[in-house]
């Protein structure tokens, strides 16, 4: 059997993946039968494994990753034409090949979203199995979550589903991971709005993001301010830091982005961001030089130096880091 499973919710179709895991054999078996290949894998290896049958067992499984990808047009207003076809290289004619594909094969290609045009997707799909996976629109992951909640055999109230695919957006891995700890939270009663504040990451990091604006924008009397409320709370210095560094990475991976013409919507892929913390990440990347971010980096590199070798105590580490970013926005003057 030929599968193609394709899209932007990656998260659906692994888990897709996995479920065609449990046709390969017994558990003991399954490793030994299933064969994973990347884009740049060669053709004669891929249908070599193809053709080689399955050990103790009635199936296995051959999975391609991101073939198809490797052939799509960056711009999709431009097409293949029938000359350009012959760019399939090695794969050109691979649909006469998965007519001889043996029954005892599960062939599954995963690629992301493809478009019609793709040369590479005209081989397969006349023979392929085919399922599109698209992320949930704003409608549908508000039922994506009553029916994943309802699947792990747990029940959650309206301002709850709310507050997650408010706060964490369509990223469907994490909302699955936070709903399994949250179920598990419960233990069999309604997940409520409020438990959803105390105990989902996203929404709880989120809080940082007010005081990661105040320190590196140099507002030192609100950052003070905002620093000493999140380790009132419990939030450690050392949390913190780490947080503040997660953020001056991602800018900087934005600011990259940016430079190098990345289209917008790459952008969420490329950061492994979505919803809230994606829309702060990309307000805060305008507000910032390049310089900005890694004289920033530095200090943050520094500042972690003496937390680890210095005997001073975290938060004294913590009230200096601030003093000194402060000076960084105001001049982005290097001060080392």
């Amino acid at each position: 059997m030929i599968y193609l499973l394709c899209g932007d919710d990656d998260f659906t179709i692994e888990e897709s993946l996995a479920s065609l895991r449990n046709e390969v054999g017994l558990p003991d078996v399954r490793d030994v039968n299933t064969v994973t290949f990347d884009a740049s894998s060669r053709r004669a290896e891929i249908a070599a494994t193809c053709d080689t049958g399955p050990f103790l067992a009635d199936k296995r499984r051959v999975v391609v990753r991101g073939l198809g990808t490797r052939f799509e047009r960056r711009r999709s207003s431009q097409s293949w034409s029938k000359t350009e076809a012959s760019g399939l290289g090695e794969w050109a004619g691979l649909s006469e090949y998965l007519v001889l594909v043996p029954k005892t094969t599960n062939l599954v290609f995963v690629d992301g979203a493809l478009t019609a045009s793709n040369p590479l997707l005209k081989e397969i799909k006349p023979h392929a199995s085919t399922r599109l996976f698209s992320r949930p629109n704003p409608r549908e992951l508000r039922q994506w979550i009553r029916t994943r909640v309802a699947s792990i055999g747990a029940d959650i109230e309206p301002d709850a589903v709310e507050e997650l695919a408010k706060t964490i957006g369509n990223d469907l891995r994490v909302i699955a991971m936070e709903l399994e700890k949250l179920s598990l939270y419960k233990s069999g009663t309604a997940i409520h709005h409020k438990d959803v504040i105390d105990m989902v990451s996203y929404i709880r990091d989120a809080t940082i993001f007010p005081a990661v604006d105040a320190i590196l924008e140099g507002r030192f009397a609100d950052a003070v301010r905002m620093v000493h409320q999140i380790l009132g709370s419990g939030g450690s210095p050392s949390y913190l830091l780490a947080m503040l560094s997660r953020q001056v990475r991602l800018l900087m991976i934005a600011k990259d982005l940016g430079a190098r013409g990345v289209p917008t919507p790459e952008y969420g892929k490329r950061l492994r961001l979505s919803g809230y913390p994606l829309r702060k990440t990309m307000e805060q990347e305008r507000k910032f030089r390049p310089e900005q971010l890694v004289q920033i980096h530095r200090r943050l590199l520094k500042a972690d130096l003496s937390i680890k070798s210095s005997s001073l105590d975290e938060s004294v580490v913590l009230d200096l880091l601030v003093a000194d970013l402060a000076t960084i926005h105001g001049s982005g003057l290097d001060h080392d």
